[in-house]
């Protein structure tokens, strides 16, 4: 394989979209599956397939830093600002797959990470 050279990420990137409108990143270092993480990952897992949310892709990382607020996940959807939620358990998590997955709303509470005031009124407001 040859050495990549400058910019030849940038154009991989460029001529290999995804498919995918989003990913949801969940936290499964170790304090995130002791605090639960990896339940909530199946959860995610079952209820996304059974919803038809297949253009959303789920994904598993490793220590967000933010052990204070496991289990945590970052949501990412196109035309949205990334979104991390801490304390997610079984109720949250539906609430988000519900709400911000499909609807495009962010759930106000559970949020570490929120956009600025400015933003949130461009793409937020109903």
């Amino acid at each position: 394989m040859n050495k990549m050279k400058k910019g030849d990420l940038a154009d991989f990137r460029r001529n290999h979209k995804s498919s995918h409108k989003g990913e949801v990143v969940i936290s499964m270092g170790t304090c995130g599956i002791a605090a639960g993480g990896d339940s909530i990952y199946k959860l995610f897992e079952s209820e996304m397939k059974e919803k038809g949310l297949d253009n959303i892709q789920l994904k598993k990382t490793g220590c967000l830093g933010m052990c204070f607020c496991e289990p945590n996940l970052v949501v990412k959807l196109d035309g949205m600002p990334d979104i991390l939620y801490g304390n997610v358990d079984e109720k949250t998590a539906i609430l988000i797959m519900n709400e911000h997955l499909t609807k495009k709303r962010i759930v106000n509470f559970n949020t570490i990470f929120m956009p600025t005031d400015d933003i949130g009124k461009k793409i937020f407001r109903d």
